[in-house]
């Protein structure tokens, strides 16, 4: 990276902080600057507007996403189904860490966002598609080799799964409490299972 790579990363950082902590309409390109310890100005040397911000944040968290899913996901040493535990596993683990107060920052912007901005809402279902096909990768990698049920179509799965865990994270989220989670994590075992 160079310079002016490393300072629009600097903001786009500080200004996600911002935005997972109080939301896209809670934050202002105030806020960002502010948390970023730049000028005003600068915040414009790199992005046209808030939105064209989120939309790059939006990105930004799909790709780190992406990548630790895959260093899971994708580790052929493990069966597909502990691939998967561990996927949601470690997702479990983040959300107890911050408490349950944060949720996924994905999820969080869909709730928000999709209804208010075209181009944050593409951004996002593309995100999202992406996690989805690596679930469906796993599940059908574990469809092949008999370890989870074949009867449905896995990217179906896939979706009713990563779904289902959204839907845990926002309830977690409400109840500030791990019961959803662990709903999910027993109902997972149950829709993956073998008959």
């Amino acid at each position: 990276m160079n310079k002016r790579e490393d300072k629009k990363e600097a903001i786009l950082l500080a200004g996600m902080e911002v935005m997972k902590a109080t939301g896209y309409n809670g934050t202002s390109v105030k806020h960002i600057v502010d948390a970023a310890g730049v000028p005003k100005g600068s915040f414009y040397n790199y992005f046209e507007s808030k939105e064209q911000f989120a939309i790059e944040a939006i990105e930004y968290a799909s790709a780190e996403e992406r990548e630790h899913a895959a260093m899971i996901l994708e580790d052929t040493s493990l069966l597909p189904t502990e691939r998967l535990t561990h996927f949601f596993n470690g997702n479990l683990d983040c959300a107890t860490d911050n408490e349950f107060k944060q949720g996924c920052f994905l999820g969080n912007m869909c709730q928000e966002m999709a209804d208010a901005s075209d181009d944050i809402r593409v951004a996002l279902d593309l995100a999202l598609n992406r996690l989805t096909a690596m679930l469906a990768e796993a599940i059908k990698a574990g469809q092949q080799d008999g370890t989870i049920n074949a009867l449905h179509d896995a990217n179906t799965m896939a979706e009713f799964l990563f779904n289902g865990w959204e839907g845990a994270l926002m309830r977690a989220k409400a109840a500030q409490s791990c019961k959803p989670l662990q709903a999910f994590l027993v109902m997972q075992a149950a829709v993956l299972a073998c008959s």
